[in-house]
């Protein structure tokens, strides 16, 4: 099974120079955790999820419209996978790098679409698949693996947004 088969497509976007303000918008609007960050190919360079909001704001003590993006995307290791990718190459990058989504790319690297924990978590229902063909089984164990792994408190020295410092 690839992963084109369960990943969101309509993905909401910002740039590099956006208002965190915006971003929290755009969230709330599309009721989603996390926005990609594009350059102006439409090619990822990072991702903002709500969490890296409220961090920012706390550690910098500053207004979210006068923070972007920028201010802390380039320290990020971006995962991504590709559309032809198998759901077991997407688990394993999502474990091995500690993400709850990762941005899934098109062959030339544009953004193609976002795949979280939700969406792998609702897919192994079936339930909103409208095919004539059997189901594609999902293999629970790898999941629960990723799940585990991403899923697990981590020390305040491993957490990326220690990286974000007041000016």
């Amino acid at each position: 099974m690839n992963i084109n088969e369960i990943m969101s497509l309509n993905v909401k976007t910002c740039e590099a120079q956006s208002s965190l303000d915006d971003v929290a918008r755009l969230m709330w609007e599309h009721d989603c955790g996390a926005i990609p960050v594009v350059d102006d190919e439409n090619k990822p360079i990072g991702i903002v999820t709500d969490r890296d909001i409220a961090m920012a704001a706390m550690l910098k003590h500053k207004p979210l419209w006068s923070m972007t993006p920028e201010e802390f995307i380039y320290g990020q290791k971006l995962s991504c996978c590709q559309q032809n990718d198998s759901l077991q190459d997407c688990l394993n990058k999502m474990k091995s790098n500690g993400v709850r989504r990762i941005m899934v790319t098109n062959a030339d690297g544009t953004l193609a679409g976002i795949v979280s924990i939700g969406d792998i978590v609702a897919f192994t229902g079936n339930s909103h698949m409208n095919t004539a063909s059997p189901l594609h089984a999902v293999n629970m164990e790898p999941v629960v693996a990723m799940l585990k792994e991403v899923s697990g408190h981590h020390s305040q020295l491993e957490r990326p947004m220690t990286e974000v410092k007041s000016n």
